[in-house]
């Protein structure tokens, strides 16, 4: 798992990423806001967001060769705050080759490219 440090909140970060995967054509399935969830049941906890996002391309050639990576599929990512610190946090190709079929599949570097990409144009930059 990779928790790359970021130079804005929680909210703008998750705002800049959304805009940055519209222009990559990545559909966004889904954007947990467990903050919210939190605070609906009268709880408190730092802001974290998860993003579930998506190309049917890529990810259905890595459930070709691994059916079972259905289970981390669509890619998600969180966006949290710890200890007044905002990271951006995801899963590595190292962390799907060692749970998936998946070692050296070419997918696994774009997907790192991508996230090398979120983390650059999450602070807005």
């Amino acid at each position: 798992m990779q928790k790359v440090p970021l130079s804005v909140s929680v909210a703008d970060a998750i705002n800049n990423i959304k805009a940055f995967l519209a222009t990559k054509d990545f559909e966004i399935f889904a954007d947990i806001d467990h903050r919210a969830n939190a605070s609906s049941v009268d709880l408190d906890m730092p802001a974290a967001r998860v993003l579930l996002f998506g190309n049917p391309m890529g990810g259905t050639k890595l459930m070709q060769k691994d059916i079972f990576m259905s289970f981390d599929l669509p890619i998600r990512i969180a966006v949290v705050e710890s200890e007044g610190q905002t990271y951006l946090v995801h899963h590595n190709k190292a962390d799907y080759s060692a749970h998936y079929q998946v070692a050296g599949h070419p997918v696994l570097d774009k997907m790192e490219g991508l996230f090398a990409a979120l983390a650059a144009n999450a602070s807005g930059d």
